[in-house]
């Protein structure tokens, strides 16, 4: 027969377990950004590479992901096979298949939550530009599709500090259709 006290015990080394495991989830940011940091224009992006889409796909497919209620709205539904995490500040908002919150901290314990349960390390945040905004503080990695085009947009990514090094950069690629250039980086928070 276990003891109260030995059930407690283990209930808490587990509840410190998962806390820990929780901790050691990273934030990313995944975001693609022209050269003067636009995103985004009329709440859309404002170019269209397929090859940056199937980056995306590819990065967060599976995983847990974490948005402004105008980015989700501008995809037209939840993307398949991944988990969603919805911030807003309207408390009657609702969506099917999505967790909502109303505030980043609350979106962002959720989401690593579940990214625990799933067994992921990572969970990825993906707009718009209030949200990066307001959790550049807190990511670990910048998965950063650099566009080289100057886009008149309304909505722009925050300027990355020294906080961050790059550490990978493709070669430069063009689109075949459009003709846009543009290089995928990976950007790492230096401790």
């Amino acid at each position: 027969m276990i003891s109260a006290s030995k059930t407690t015990n283990r209930m808490s080394a587990s509840r410190q377990t998962w806390r820990c495991d929780m901790n050691n989830i990273k934030i990313v940011h995944v975001v693609a950004k022209d050269r003067q940091n636009c995103i985004g224009k009329a709440n859309d992006l404002a170019w269209h590479i397929p090859a940056d889409l199937k980056h995306f796909k590819e990065m967060t497919t599976g995983g847990v992901i974490v948005m402004g209620r105008k980015t989700f709205e501008s995809l037209g539904r939840p993307l398949p096979n991944r988990t969603h995490h919805v911030i807003t500040r309207d408390t009657a908002w609702t969506a099917d298949g999505v967790a909502v919150a109303h505030d980043l901290p609350t979106a962002i314990k959720s989401a690593k939550a579940d990214a625990t349960r799933l067994g992921k390390d990572r969970i990825f945040v993906i707009g718009g530009g209030e949200i990066y905004r307001q959790s550049l503080s807190m990511a670990d990695i910048l998965e950063i599709t650099e566009v080289d085009l100057d886009v008149q947009g309304d909505t722009h990514y925050p300027t990355i500090g020294n906080e961050f090094k790059e550490i990978w950069r493709s070669e430069q690629q063009t689109d075949d259709k459009s003709g846009i250039a543009f290089e995928f980086t990976t950007w790492q928070r230096q401790s």
